[in-house]
């Protein structure tokens, strides 16, 4: 549904067009959703797909290209979830963030609904390494010495060094703290929980046990996460293969998905040089290294959980899935 000067206002899919139309039409009261919408349009394009699995996945991507605004009041999720991030900026930060599309994230991970213990692991984080979980321009952690952030000038950029009395002072300096945050988050690291580990100990042989058993806490707290985020790299890791969906009058496409998101599709192969095109693309798309590298991109999250979604509530299609070792079924 678009309005003025083709502003996009809405996104939607159905099976049956003129079915769907027709409800716009009929649609009466002023708070009805459907009633706005065509109040405000003033053009209605269409296109076509010819499987439902494409069909959401276009959905998806013109929703996130065009931010349209009767989108943004879709139902949210009754459950409340939230994502660990690292955020991006002059100070970056640990932060807890509630929308998968946040723009301060410069990577996140989840959803969690454990929201209570994924906010006691991300001030575990922020604890161990010393990057920052507080607002830039006002830290009070930094203050009182239990956190290494820069605090941020007025005008953006850094103003002047923090310090960390846990971190043993500012030996290492705050981008290289971040490092160890995005690797931790990314799994390339357990150095956090390594440092905390040997700060209990140190504590416990100080029989300074106060301190010993609030960093024993921090440092449960911060295993949960990494265990968490350690099941979520698996989960992703095992969503890599191709997908033959058959489509409305036998028009079906192969999906090539990799790492929970889709890299290409293509008309499932008629013929013998259609089946060496497709193995040509399946190369690029799955041989060497993960041009997107291992974290997953603030906005393929999204695409990740309608992949999932798709498989667990249509079970029978993951008998037209193939791994790329096992490709011949697709030909099929």
């Amino acid at each position: 549904m678009l309005g003025e000067g083709g502003v996009v206002l809405y996104v939607g899919k159905s099976k049956y067009l003129r079915r769907r139309l027709l409800a716009y039409f009929r649609a009466k009261g002023r708070r009805s959703k459907a009633a706005r919408i065509l109040t405000n349009a003033v053009t209605i394009e269409w296109e076509y797909l010819p499987t439902e699995f494409g069909a959401l996945l276009r959905e998806l991507r013109l929703i996130k290209q065009h931010r349209p605004r009767f989108n943004h009041a879709m139902k949210s999720d009754e459950v409340p979830r939230g994502y660990i991030a690292l955020t991006t900026g002059a100070v970056p930060a640990v932060h807890v963030l509630f929308r998968s599309d946040d723009p301060r994230a410069e990577v996140l991970y989840g959803p969690f609904r454990r929201l209570t213990s994924l906010a006691e692991a991300a001030r575990a984080l922020a604890d161990a390494t010393g990057v920052r979980d507080c607002n830039a321009t006002k830290c009070i952690r930094a203050e009182i010495g239990t956190c290494a952030c820069p605090t941020v000038s007025p005008s953006g950029g850094p103003a002047r060094g923090g310090r960390n009395q846990e971190s043993g002072g500012t030996s290492t300096s705050y981008s290289d703290r971040v490092a160890i945050v995005r690797d931790f988050l990314a799994g390339r690291t357990d150095a956090p929980l390594v440092m905390l580990r040997e700060r209990m100990e140190a504590a416990a042989e100080a029989w300074e046990f106060e301190r010993a058993g609030s960093l024993k806490a921090k440092l449960e707290q911060l295993t949960w996460l990494h265990g968490r985020l350690r099941k979520f790299r698996a989960d992703v890791d095992r969503l890599t293969f191709l997908y033959r969906a058959e489509g409305h009058g036998g028009e079906a496409r192969v999906y090539l998905v990799r790492r929970g998101t889709v890299r290409a599709e293509v008309p499932a192969p008629a013929s013998a040089d259609d089946e060496r095109a497709l193995e040509a693309l399946a190369r690029r798309v799955f041989d060497g290294p993960d041009p997107k590298g291992r974290d997953i991109p603030t906005h393929d999250l999204d695409e990740l959980y309608l992949v999932t979604a798709w498989f667990r509530k249509h079970v029978d299609e993951l008998g037209r899935t193939a791994t790329w070792t096992d490709r011949t079924k697709i030909a099929r």
